[in-house]
């Protein structure tokens, strides 16, 4: 029952969207009886507008577990012995929505002869290509496949396929029947026999276009004011009706035209699009698109190519999940817009930042640049590059255990409150950071030390171990063990504790290997006497001194202090404290280096080292192309052009240098002769030829004569010839009196073919047994010359190179699942060209019969977009909305009932640009882009 409540929801939410609408309802009905167990059920006549009326009946035996429902006007129905109650529901919808009357009324019968307990019901659905086709299947009770099925369609056609697919020639409403009969245990026919009908309204598809396009400008020197235009018009088929006009009295009907401008200005550039039905007349569904181009003059092309590279930070002292990034992008000034995101919600303006996550994960990281001008001003040269991150949880393999005992000495020639502490922490190496903290504000890092604490007290001491790996880099295997020291009171007359600091001078105007000592001792007075040693055989008294040591090595440095009595004279508290110094050799070396293409070849490249070193210092080259070299100054030969970072490396000793730069080797432009000032290049498109000199220098003038009495100045020139015919075309270069020269060629003018006249579309097919593999197939109405196809990846990025394929009709096997944009490019004899596109969706892990094309709407969409589903079946349905960068950003789910349900997703939070909607139901994907506004 619930199933059957969940149908007639669906049908009257298909219903009330129909049109006419009547005031009155009347369900009281008579009923015949064509036999004993055959029983025609017929209503009261109604009015003649039969879509905007349905009926429900319903069969149940009283007493029994009998059941069954029609929803034809008239209905027959096959019973077995028994009495049933016969229910009769009338629903009038308004053709604007909503139930203006409903009538209801039963009746009981006795049925006296038994019959087969047979009974059937029609669904429907309409095609989503084409509005005159109709998807029909059944439910059939108590059926077997031997029974026999018949379908006719109300238009003098039939068929007996279980799950039919039928194109009726016209718009209207046609009485579709289904009618079973049973067969014997021997196959032959018996007179068990069900018969269900139902009125199948056949109207157009509503008009859901959207006229739309985008447009580039082109990048080529030799094609000024050239601009590509891309028809994004949903939905498009090749039979509809395509106007362009360019706003300069131009127009075109091709599908994805190129115009080129003859000058500058502003341009409304329209494209109207109208739908054709099935027969191809034009019909009522219309739609056009207007914008505003700016043609102006041609900006430098964009050469830039934005990267960068990152690494995980591994010191301990630095938070988890830091992550160094290194802007890698060529070419880069300073001046550039610097725009990184983290994936994380987060971002930067660095050139090259440090970001902590909060947590692991996978994260696409984002670098966008924008190249300013020279006033400041961002361009239209943007570049970005993105990467997935994948951030592991730290795992900590860290089995250290810090410990340690201590003890107080008691010798009376050692300082009072001293302690000597043991490290018993297990494992430990020699290479392991060591810190000592002795709660007075001191340290060691020495492996046992000793320490003398200023005066009693409690004091909290820490021992904090780090490890290494085996490179010496410190790891996140930190321990820490404190422990709380009581310090009795010890009755002495010599509190004094000797101590001091030291730190080396960093100023270049100071002698190297100066270091400054700094006095710690308390309590100091300034009568105390003062003794420093160095280490080196100097001495002094000052109280904070500053030594400079003549070379490296190491050196014990003790202080003493003697206390002095009231009255000046020596005491015996003297205490002393020494440490040892490492002094290290300076480093002062600066890496740096020219280069040079060699005069002869322009692949060799000198480079000279310009480092100031001694004469003991070795060089090591890295030539940016896998080689290396070891000569102070070096020369290297490149197999090819292009740009190389170089990098220096210079050492002295443990002093090393390092000096990178990417160098730039180009092809030099050949210096032409004067006889070749006048070699030019044409191209003809039709009746129009565009000539530019094969060389272009400065202070030459060039004169063109086109064959035709007719001539123009200047390097490049574009003529179009007034009929067809064969003309000579001349250009002379002049330099001086010294140097001129001129070249003529034949030019061929055919006549002005309309290559609007020709078709293009594209056909593919997939492999029944390879899905990935594709047959694509250029469908013209004209020999083709040549076909260039270019297969590329939805959504691009500039380190996917498309895949070009010069050959008719080729068979591609795709590499990876996703979107793919198709296009051809078609050559005709007359040397018209065609070019038109076509998305295709890739999914190697699922069967081509799994995957199909959803139709959405509104599209564009502002707050929600929907698609239809048809299910057969009760189930769930999951939609999903992805952006370009194949990312979720979007999702829903419900519960599908029987029929038509309409799938919505909220995507008003996302930003304007182009989306993926997929919707998953019963083991199979749907798929189809839309535009979020």
């Amino acid at each position: 029952m619930k199933k059957l409540y969940s149908l007639l929801v669906v049908l009257f939410a298909i219903v009330t969207m129909q049109a006419n609408a009547q005031l009155s309802c009347n369900a009281a009905f008579t009923t015949q009886f064509l036999n004993g167990s055959t029983v025609k059920f017929n209503s009261s006549p109604l009015v003649s507008d039969s879509p905007n009326v349905y009926h429900f009946w319903s069969y149940t035996e009283v007493g029994g577990g009998y059941f069954s429902y029609s929803y034809a006007v008239s209905p027959t129905n096959i019973f077995p012995t028994g009495v049933f109650s016969i229910g009769h529901r009338v629903y009038r919808f308004n053709p604007n929505g909503g139930v203006l009357c409903t009538d209801s009324t039963n009746q009981i019968i006795t049925v006296a002869q038994g019959a087969c307990l047979i009974s059937s019901y029609i669904y429907s659905y309409p095609s989503q290509t084409n509005p005159l086709q109709r998807n029909y299947y059944c439910s059939i009770n108590n059926s077997s496949p031997t029974d026999s099925i018949r379908w006719t369609f109300g238009d003098g056609t039939s068929s007996n396929a279980f799950y039919p697919i039928h194109t009726f020639p016209n718009y209207g409403i046609y009485n579709v029947c289904l009618r079973v009969i049973k067969r014997n245990a021997n196959g032959t026919l018996s007179n068990c026999i069900s018969e269900t009908c139902k009125l199948d309204t056949i109207a157009p598809a509503p008009c859901n276009l959207q006229a739309n396009f985008t447009w580039y400008r082109d990048s080529l020197i030799t094609v000024p004011n050239s601009y590509h235009f891309t028809n994004s018009t949903v939905p498009l088929s090749n039979t509809d009706s395509i106007r362009w006009t360019f706003g300069d009295g131009t127009s075109s009907n091709q599908v994805n035209p190129v115009h080129a401008y003859t000058t500058t200005g502003t341009f409304t550039v329209c494209l109207r699009v109208i739908k054709r039905n099935p027969n191809g007349t034009l019909t009522n569904c219309e739609s056009e698109k207007c914008y505003p181009i700016i043609v102006n003059i041609p900006t430098p092309p964009c050469t830039l190519v934005a990267n960068y590279t990152w690494y995980r930070d591994s010191l301990p002292t630095v938070a988890l999940y830091t992550y160094h990034f290194t802007n890698t992008s060529t070419p880069l000034a300073a001046t550039d817009s610097i725009r990184w995101s983290f994936g994380d919600g987060t971002f930067s303006n660095q050139v090259n930042p440090n970001h902590t996550y909060a947590q692991p994960g996978t994260y696409t990281v984002c670098l966008r640049i924008i190249k300013r001008n020279a006033n400041g001003t961002l361009t239209n040269c943007i570049k970005e590059k993105c990467y997935s991150i994948v951030i592991a949880p730290f795992v900590n393999p860290c089995t250290l255990v810090a410990n340690y005992t201590w003890y107080r000495d008691s010798l009376p020639t050692v300082a009072l409150y001293t302690y000597h502490f043991t490290n018993t922490s297990t494992p430990l190496a020699a290479t392991d950071s060591i810190r000592w903290s002795f709660g007075d504000g001191t340290f060691s890092n020495q492996v046992n030390p000793n320490h003398t604490y200023a005066q009693p007290g409690t004091y909290t001491v820490c021992l904090r171990i780090i490890k290494r790996n085996a490179n010496g880099t410190l790891t996140n295997c930190i321990k820490e063990k404190c422990y709380s020291i009581v310090i009795a009171p010890f009755i002495n007359p010599c509190t004094l504790v000797a101590n001091y600091t030291w730190y080396r001078d960093s100023l270049p105007n100071v002698a190297a290997n100066t270091i400054h000592f700094i006095n710690t001792s308390a309590p100091v007075a300034s009568t105390d006497s003062i003794r420093w040693t160095f280490g080196d055989g100097t001495f002094s008294s000052q109280l904070n001194p500053t030594h400079v040591y003549a070379q490296a090595g190491t050196y014990i440095v003790c202080l003493r202090i003697i206390k002095r009595s009231a009255n000046g004279a020596l005491t015996n508290c003297i205490k002393e404290k020494c440490y040892t110094i490492v002094i290290t050799q300076s480093c002062n070396i600066a890496a740096n280096y020219t280069w040079q293409a060699d005069v002869s070849n322009y692949k060799k490249i000198n480079f000279t080292n310009t480092t100031i070193a001694p004469a003991s210092a070795t060089a090591l080259w890295n030539f940016g192309d896998g080689t290396t070299g070891t000569t102070w100054n070096a020369s290297h030969i490149y197999a090819q052009a292009g740009t190389y970072y170089i990098c220096l490396r210079v050492q002295n000793g443990n002093c090393i240098s390092y000096k990178c730069d990417s160098i730039t080797i180009t092809i030099p432009v050949p210096v032409p002769t004067c006889t070749q000032l006048s070699s030019y290049t044409f191209i003809r498109t039709n009746n129009t030829v565009t000539f530019a000199p094969t060389f272009v220098a400065t202070g030459v003038q060039y004169t063109w004569a086109f064959g035709d009495g007719t001539g123009a100045q200047g390097a490049n020139a574009t003529h179009i010839y007034a009929t067809a015919g064969t003309y000579t075309a001349c250009l002379t270069a002049y330099k001086n009196n010294n140097c001129a020269s001129t070249t003529c060629n034949t030019i061929t003018i055919l006549p002005t073919i309309n290559c609007n006249n020709f078709t293009l579309s594209i056909n593919h097919v997939r492999d029944t047994l390879v899905p990935n593999r594709i047959k694509f197939t250029a469908v013209t109405n004209t020999i083709a010359v040549s076909q260039q196809w270019t297969i590329t990846k939805i959504p691009s990025t500039p380190s996917q190179t498309p895949v070009v394929i010069n050959t008719n009709n080729p068979t591609y096997m795709f590499l990876d699942s996703g979107y793919y944009n198709v296009c051809v490019r078609v050559t005709y004899a007359n040397g018209c060209i065609k070019n038109v596109c076509k998305t295709i969706y890739i999914n190697q892990n699922m069967p081509s019969t799994n995957v199909c094309i959803l139709q959405v709407y509104p599209n564009p969409a502002t707050s929600v977009v929907n698609a239809a589903v048809t299910l057969l079946q009760p189930q769930l349905i999951n939609a999903r909305v992805y952006n370009t960068s194949n990312i979720q950003v979007a999702q829903s789910q419900q519960q599908g009932v029987v029929g038509l349900n309409t799938v919505s997703v909220n995507v008003a939070n996302l930003p304007a640009g182009i989306y993926t909607l997929r919707v998953l139901y019963g083991g199979q994907a749907c798929y189809a882009a839309f535009i979020k506004q």
